[in-house]
Order: structure tokens, then C-alpha cells, then sequence
């Protein structure tokens, strides 16, 4: 038995040094809502205006980074879609899963005073802040370190009741595991992503 541990352990070092001489690789990545059970439809209406990307990184399609032997650096990035608009697209679908019909709102100064200049039809109108975006991947001979972090900021505009309320979210999980897993680093972050765009809102309409 402890020679077949010695053999796998030795396979494992192998495939890690030979990807660890690898050059510098990019991981494209998609972000999305994963929807669950569909609410029956309403005629109410929320306005979602874009979701701010204010993290202070410079290069803002980067989401991620994976360091592996030999000081090489992987990066994440998104693919083919802005932080902004992956998120504001995700906050749409949340709301079109609880019934809701969805409008683009890019008029509101999110203030309560501001909601006096937006169409009455609305119900609900919502914009957002993302401060933190980013996964940090550690591979090491056998094992992998994962540090997620998400912080977004929403503000959330009742029409009728002419108020605004605030509220932030931030999830920071981690995870150890064997090797390393685009896939599962992709659903890991979705499933972030979907967790704290519900605990934004879930109550506050």
C-alpha cells in the first residue's frame, strides 16, 4: 500500500514540474447567475443601471492570478465581457428569476432625491459598487490554494416609498485542494457571485 502512495505521489510531482516549466498561460473565464427555481411573473418593473467597477487593479479584465512553481504567474481574465457589464447582467437575471420585468435605468444619481426624476412605472430601482473581484490560486508540488474575494456594494432605490437603501456583501471563502481545476475554480466563483447578488437583495423590495 505505501508503494502505491509513493508511485502517486511521485505522478503527481512529475505533471506539477512539468506545468511548472511551462511559460505564462491565460485562463478565460465567464462569469453568470446560477438560477434556481423561476418565481411566477409580476408587473412590477426594476431599473438596473451598471454595476461600477471600482477595484483599484489596473488591468480590469483580470479577475485572477495562479502562481505556480518557478515564480510563474497565470492570469484570469474574462472573456469577451467587462466586470461591469458580467455582473449588472447577473443582477438582471436575479431579478428576472424573482418575476420581475427589467429595464436599463442609467439616469439615477442613487439618491433618495434622484428617485423623483426616474419614469413612475418603476418599483424598484437598483445600481451597485464591485470593490473586490479577484481569486488567488497557489499550486503548489501537490496541493492548491484558493483565496476568493467578492465585495459588492448595492443601493436600492424604492420608488413608491421615495427611499434609498444601502447595503454591502463580501464573501472571502477558501479552499485547499489537489491539483488545480479551471472548471471548478469557474463554478466555485459562480456560485460566489450568485450567493452574495441574493443576500444584496433577497427581503429589501
Amino acid at each position: 500500500m505505501k508503494g502505491k502512495a509513493v508511485i502517486f505521489f511521485m505522478i503527481v510531482g512529475l505533471i506539477a514540474t512539468f506545468s511548472g516549466c511551462a511559460g505564462n498561460k491565460v485562463y478565460l473565464m465567464d462569469l453568470r447567475y446560477i438560477p434556481e427555481k423561476k418565481a411566477p411573473p409580476t408587473s412590477h418593473v426594476v431599473g438596473i443601471c451598471p454595476f461600477e467597477d471600482a477595484r483599484k487593479e489596473k488591468g480590469k479584465e483580470t479577475i485572477g492570478i495562479r502562481h505556480r512553481s518557478r515564480k510563474t504567474v497565470d492570469l484570469l481574465k474574462l472573456e469577451g465581457i467587462s466586470l461591469s457589464e458580467s455582473v449588472t447582467q447577473a443582477v438582471k437575471d436575479y431579478f428576472v428569476e424573482r418575476g420581475f420585468e427589467i429595464t436599463d435605468c442609467n439616469g439615477w444619481d442613487q439618491s433618495a432625491e434622484g428617485l423623483d426624476r426616474l419614469p413612475k412605472d418603476l418599483f424598484l430601482v437598483v445600481a451597485g459598487k464591485i470593490n473586490s473581484f479577484k481569486v488567488e490560486v497557489r499550486s503548489g508540488i501537490a496541493v492548491t490554494d484558493t483565496q476568493y474575494s467578492v465585495r459588492i456594494d448595492a443601493f436600492i432605490g424604492q420608488i413608491e416609498k421615495r427611499k434609498m437603501l444601502t447595503r454591502s456583501i463580501e464573501s472571502e471563502p477558501k479552499t485547499k485542494k489537489m491539483g488545480f481545476d479551471l472548471e471548478e475554480v469557474k463554478a466555485k466563483l459562480n456560485s460566489i457571485l450568485t450567493e452574495v447578488i441574493q443576500r444584496l437583495f433577497e427581503g429589501k423590495y
